[in-house]
């Protein structure tokens, strides 16, 4: 039987435990800024896919169905498309959690089906936007104990007038593409990609994005290419009370970025965790024009990290084991279940008419934290023993004591 198709793969229990508490928090802090949830069809049509994924990216679409449709790579196109056909009063500010696909070589925290965490903003052009944006990321990063992620901005305005000054316009797409792969490949290499495509203009791009300096410097150096560009990030770091630095190299390689655009990296080896942009004329292609600007958190990435740093991993949500001393017992488990479920507190029974010995065995196999023993003097009193599986202290308890204890 073969496994799993290449770059995607199962996610038992264990792991799913730690996603699951990820992006409930990431899911919480979206709502917190009044963010809304969206849904949309994994499914689009290829053309609605191929308007704005830009040459790079439309190599990685899985294409389905003899060509008529693809999965989506990622969850700004749809959001694009429901957007432009609707008329939500705006900002209309919207979260998405769901999977995406696409067709690229698997490596370390990257797969080809992974899961994305997006918040948008349809419907304003101003840079308050970006900083909500910002101080959101900033905050998912500090919740899960990050705490100096590197919050790199730079605007396609700019970039797109160092090309321009340049004398490289026509070559601007090929260019934006080799500078977005600074992470993936050495510096040497993309040296080697750009001569190969603008020959002697290289010496003069790099001595521009490598430009040393404080950001202060970087906006000066920016203005000579773009003053709104500049004012647009000058206006950013104005409404941000946190690091932000200004990276001249930054592109981001997705086609339809407008304005800025910002990546953070928690870690020097993993790359990108979370980025965005502005991309104010994507919706015009799907039909209705309005600006929009958004954040992606790689789910994948961030889990890599988080459990890099703490290797700990739960086997269950169990909270508590019901275990009857003998199975003519069962039916007296399964009615104080009920009351500690009805209570929030996740809990199991014994479903294979197993001894007590046995039971203790299958609590231990999953880490399961409480065992209330169940036995006729318990019936009787209603006094229940409750274990605590760590310790192996045990002690003699009511329900209500035993529901205080367990929700504290």
């Amino acid at each position: 039987m073969k496994l799993t198709p290449k770059g995607m793969r199962d996610i038992p229990p264990k792991d799913m435990i730690i996603r699951e508490k990820t992006m409930n928090l990431i899911q919480y802090i979206f709502r917190n800024y009044g963010y809304r949830p969206l849904d949309t069809p994994a499914m689009e049509y290829l053309e609605t896919l191929r308007a704005k994924a830009g040459e790079e990216v439309d190599k990685q679409i899985f294409v389905l169905d003899g060509g008529e449709y693809g999965l989506r790579f990622d969850l700004t196109v749809p959001l694009a498309r429901f957007a432009a056909t609707t008329d939500d009063p705006k900002p209309f500010k919207r979260y998405a959690i769901g999977n995406v696909w696409r067709k690229e070589e698997p490596q370390r925290g990257r797969f080809r089906e992974f899961y994305q965490a997006d918040a948008d903003i349809i419907g304003s052009s101003s840079m308050r936007c970006e900083a909500e944006l910002l101080k959101m990321a900033n905050q998912i990063c500090l919740e899960f104990g990050f705490e100096k992620p590197v919050i790199m901005l730079n605007n396609r305005k700019i970039l797109d007038g160092i090309a321009k000054s340049l004398g490289i316009e026509n070559k601007k797409a090929e260019v934006f593409r080799i500078l977005d792969k600074i992470d993936k490949l050495p510096e040497d290499e993309i040296e080697k990609l750009l001569r190969e495509s603008i020959g002697n203009k290289t010496d003069e791009l790099l001595k521009i994005i490598r430009s040393k300096g404080d950001n202060h410097k970087k906006l000066d150096i920016a203005r000579k290419f773009s003053a709104e560009g500049a004012q647009e990030l000058g206006e950013i770091l104005s409404l941000c009370d946190f690091d932000i630095e200004i990276d001249l190299f930054l592109v981001r390689g997705l086609g339809y970025y407008t304005g800025p655009v910002y990546e953070i990296k928690l870690s020097k080896d993993i790359g990108t965790v979370i980025s965005g942009g502005r991309y104010d004329n994507l919706l015009g292609v799907y039909g209705q024009e309005s600006p929009a600007a958004g954040i992606s958190v790689g789910i994948e990435r961030l889990i890599t990290l988080i459990l890099e740093r703490d290797p700990q991993k739960k086997k269950t949500i169990t909270r508590i084991f019901v275990a009857a001393v003998k199975d003519e017992f069962y039916n007296h488990s399964r009615d104080i279940a009920s009351q500690l479920r009805a209570a929030g507190i996740s809990t199991e029974t014994d479903l294979n008419s197993r001894n007590l010995k046995k039971q203790f065995e299958y609590v231990n196999s999953l880490g399961v934290p409480y065992v209330l023993v169940l036995g006729a003097k318990e019936i009787e009193s209603k006094e229940y023993t409750l274990r605590d599986m760590a310790s192996g202290e045990e002690e003699k308890l009511g329900m209500d004591a035993i529901i205080k204890k367990l929700t504290l």
